[in-house]
């Protein structure tokens, strides 16, 4: 085993406990583990790029801005962490007829999702907030489909699970309250923060 992969290992089986331990203690210890996997990934920045240790840099700002109940500064922290997870996957774009085809999908359930949930937003900001980001985390999970790299699909299972994350927020926030809101949202989230660090520790000297 490499000292790579032995590094790669202790960060994923550190990065777990960090995100169980949330469970008990919440607050702002929300964005401990997202800050943890944004230091893992710096560590490999030179082999693999530092647009995903600066997107989970400032996904961890948004976390703690969330548990301080700023909720447009944790918007604007998300939307520019995945605006950093946009540069990394658009530069390995390759899109294909079938990718297209899973974007425009993606395209579709995101314009149906955000336009109920627009129907429930009073406050004008928020409003304007919810739509900007919806159409930047799309982007975000359409780049990830677009691309071309190893191991691709747990790129977009990761984005995947990072959007049902945040779908289940402004559905919680706005529609209804979910019931354990706490599993259901935190546990998508961390899976999708948790499989970018991993994927990142996988790169190899070469882009991948």
């Amino acid at each position: 085993m490499t000292n790579e992969q032995k590094f790669m290992r202790a960060a994923v089986v550190a990065f777990l406990l960090l995100a169980a331990t949330f469970f008990f203690v919440k607050g702002w210890f929300v964005a401990v583990p997202t800050l943890f996997a944004a230091m893992a990934t710096a560590a490999n920045a030179q082999r693999g790029g530092y647009a995903i240790p600066l997107a989970l840099l400032f996904s961890a700002a948004g976390d703690y801005a969330g548990s301080e109940g700023s909720f447009l500064f944790q918007v604007g922290f998300f939307a520019v962490g995945h605006l950093c997870f946009i540069a990394d996957f658009f530069a390995c774009r390759k899109p294909t007829r079938k990718k297209g085809i899973w974007a425009a999908v993606l395209a579709v359930v995101t314009v149906v999702y955000l336009s109920v949930v627009l129907s429930y937003i009073v406050s004008e900001a928020e409003y304007v907030a919810v739509t900007v980001y919806a159409m930047i985390i799309y982007s975000m999970g359409a780049t990830a489909i677009l691309q071309q790299r190893k191991r691709y699909g747990w790129y977009v299972v990761a984005a995947v699970l990072f959007i049902l994350s945040d779908s289940l927020i402004v559905f919680d926030k706005y529609i209804a309250q979910i019931p354990a809101r706490s599993v259901w949202i935190m546990t998508t989230y961390y899976a999708a923060q948790g499989l970018f660090m991993t994927m990142h520790l996988m790169r190899g000297a070469r882009k991948e």
